[in-house]
């Protein structure tokens, strides 16, 4: 049994992608629906500072597969309210560092 929960807890991290860069005024619907064109999100958390009541400009999203996930990170750029977003793939509870773009 709890080698089974703690496959199926890794598993489910591989599907989560780390957002920053969310502008303020992007809420959690309106990111889950962006990402929903590359597949079926199962859930955004956006975190909130309990000080200031604005969220922290960073996000997880959490996908059904990796597949779904790979979609996204093959896009190029991520842009909401003209703000590019900066993606990283989790991987256990790490993440996987993205190819920086050369300047």
């Amino acid at each position: 049994m709890a080698a089974a929960r703690g496959a199926a807890r890794s598993s489910r991290r591989i599907f989560d992608i780390f957002v920053a860069e969310v502008p303020w005024t992007v809420s959690s619907k309106e990111l889950k629906e962006y990402f929903s064109q590359f597949g079926s999100v199962q859930r955004c958390q956006l975190p909130f500072d309990k000080d200031t009541g604005f969220h922290k400009r960073y996000c997880w999203i959490k996908f059904s597969s990796p597949e779904e996930v790979q979609n996204v990170l093959q896009k190029d750029s991520h842009i909401l309210e003209g703000a590019k977003l900066f993606l990283r793939q989790q991987q256990g509870r790490r993440y996987l560092q993205p190819k920086r773009e050369s300047t």
